[in-house]
């Protein structure tokens, strides 16, 4: 009976593999290296490596539904990456699916690593219980993911849930995507690091966090910001309340587009923990309609470091019939 899947999670430095059945255990999870450097040939032969692995660690491929992967970027309805993953070098165009089946003659299907992330949060994390959600993942840059009717939306070409290049600040920082003012400038961890600094040149109050950057030789992250939040530094304060006045308005602009019963803020920036989401919740409700406001709830992520890798798996179940 083929009750199992396999959920592979492409990150920049590892990649990491389960075997999970549809209610969410999992076993056998590995990690290797990713050698992203290497160029993407090698990237894809390290992921047909894992899969290898751990269908050795189970003794065959007998039980295996299919193979689920989240990767950076855009992935196709063919499991093919389109574009859109710039740390990745020689990714683009890569046939994942088809090099799968070819080797293993197994069905594989794949989304954007945020993608998947929101699926996993949907079905075993902060996003139980309701149908729709969104997820916005505050990494080195921000990600989104979209679940309606308790399935994860890709969008067509598998490009949904870019929000983090929603513009907030009209004429505001220029983005590498070539638009300016993107809510990814402001409240990613690359963003509020950056925040930080600008506001550092001008602030006159007394600041251990301007202090340290003006200081300079020690580096200076979004922990370390959220760090001084903590002890009420008021440049700290002042990077924390920008970063969630252009957060809590993408999260209103994304209320009235889709009007769902949940948001769900995940990614390395939320280790500072709550008072994210305090202060996006006090905000959002100014950028959308007071009903919709009254409606979602905004919460942080529960899958933690895991999500992409589960929700990969998941993504079998979703969308591979025997």
């Amino acid at each position: 009976m083929k009750n199992l899947a396999i959920g592979i999670d492409l990150g920049g430095t590892n990649l990491k593999g389960i075997i999970m059945d549809a209610n969410g255990s999992g076993r056998h999870l590995t990690r290797i290296p990713t050698d992203a450097a290497k160029g993407g040939a090698v990237v894809l032969e390290n992921i047909l490596k894992l899969i290898g692995i751990l269908i050795e660690k189970e003794g065959g491929s007998g039980s295996i539904l299919g193979v689920g992967f989240g990767s950076p970027g855009f992935v196709d309805a063919n499991g093919i990456i389109i574009g859109g993953a710039e740390n990745l070098p020689g990714w683009k165009g890569t046939r994942v699916s088809e090099a799968i089946r070819s080797r293993f003659g197994l069905v594989s299907t794949g989304a954007n690593d945020v993608t998947v992330a929101a699926l996993a949060e949907s079905k075993f994390g902060a996003g139980r219980g309701v149908k729709n959600m969104v997820c916005l993942a505050l990494g080195t840059g921000i990600g989104g993911g979209i679940v309606i009717d308790g399935r994860v939306y890709k969008g067509t070409h598998g490009m949904a849930g870019e929000f983090g290049h929603i513009v907030v600040e009209t004429g505001g920082v220029q983005c590498n995507c070539g638009l300016k003012g993107c809510v990814e400038q402001y409240a990613s961890a690359t963003g509020i690091v950056n925040l930080a600094r600008r506001y550092a040149r001008t602030f006159r109050g007394k600041s251990g966090l301007a202090k340290l950057i003006k200081a300079g030789g020690t580096p200076v992250t979004s922990k370390t910001v959220y760090d001084h939040v903590k002890k009420q530094d008021p440049l700290a304060l002042k990077v924390h309340e920008t970063a969630c006045e252009m957060l809590g308005r993408a999260c209103g602009f994304i209320c009235n587009a889709l009007s769902p019963d949940r948001i769900v803020l995940g990614g390395g920036v939320m280790k500072a923990g709550q008072v994210i989401v305090d202060e996006v919740k006090r905000r959002f409700s100014r950028y959308c309609w007071e009903a919709i406001a009254q409606r979602t709830d905004v919460v942080a992520a529960e899958c933690g470091e895991d999500a992409g890798v589960l929700g990969a798996a998941a993504l079998v179940f979703e969308e591979v019939t025997v």
